[in-house]
């Protein structure tokens, strides 16, 4: 994978999908391509089939990803799935400002960025988006800090899927037990 120093290295790429109430990881992948878009429709299917195993009804109503996740194609994969897509269209540089929240109807013939990026703008939107850094960072960041993990030590993609998935769901119990969760709530649903 091209890293950001130009270089390339035997590296991976982590993607979780992550509920909002309780951060449980509820979809993940392990990826060797640097980018986040070509992941995200997998992701849904996969989230889609996890909740369908657990018995869970109904779908997630809103998906928040930031920037590296955003294309056309991602947003129509999430609409498909029943979500109402909220996508990062780029970052701001140091000391740019926002442009102003738009007012009155959208204009015809907007692309899917300038939609998005519209869309992001709104009251909601805002409020909505915001709440990213406060669901799934924390999650990598107590995989990284609280679990060892800012880099696997198992080498080749299979085993490397291996120790994703154990990190995963050592993270998913952490969250479960501390959640007051016991196995006779599942035994009774």
């Amino acid at each position: 994978m091209k890293t950001s120093d130009g270089s390339f290295h035997y590296c991976f790429n982590g993607q979780a999908v992550v509920d909002e109430k309780s951060q449980v990881v509820l979809a993940a992948s392990l990826r060797q391509s640097g980018s986040d878009a070509p992941a995200l429709p997998d992701m849904l299917t996969e989230l889609a089939a996890s909740l369908t195993a657990t018995g869970i009804l109904g779908r997630p109503r809103t998906l928040l990803a930031d920037a590296g996740y955003f294309s056309a194609d991602n947003i129509d994969a999430a609409m498909t799935a029943g979500m109402n897509p909220l996508l990062a269209t780029g970052r701001l540089k140091h000391g740019e400002k926002p442009p102003p929240a738009p007012r009155g109807r959208i204009p015809a013939g907007l692309t899917p960025k300038a939609r998005m990026s519209r869309k992001l703008r709104t009251k909601k939107g805002k409020a909505d988006y915001a709440r990213r850094k406060a669901i799934v960072e924390p999650v990598f960041g107590q995989i990284k800090v609280a679990q060892g993990a800012h880099q696997l030590r198992l080498r080749g993609q299979v085993k490397a899927d291996i120790e994703w998935t154990f990190h995963l769901a050592c993270h998913n119990f952490r969250k479960l037990a501390g959640s007051g969760w016991t196995t006779t709530q599942m035994a009774t649903n």
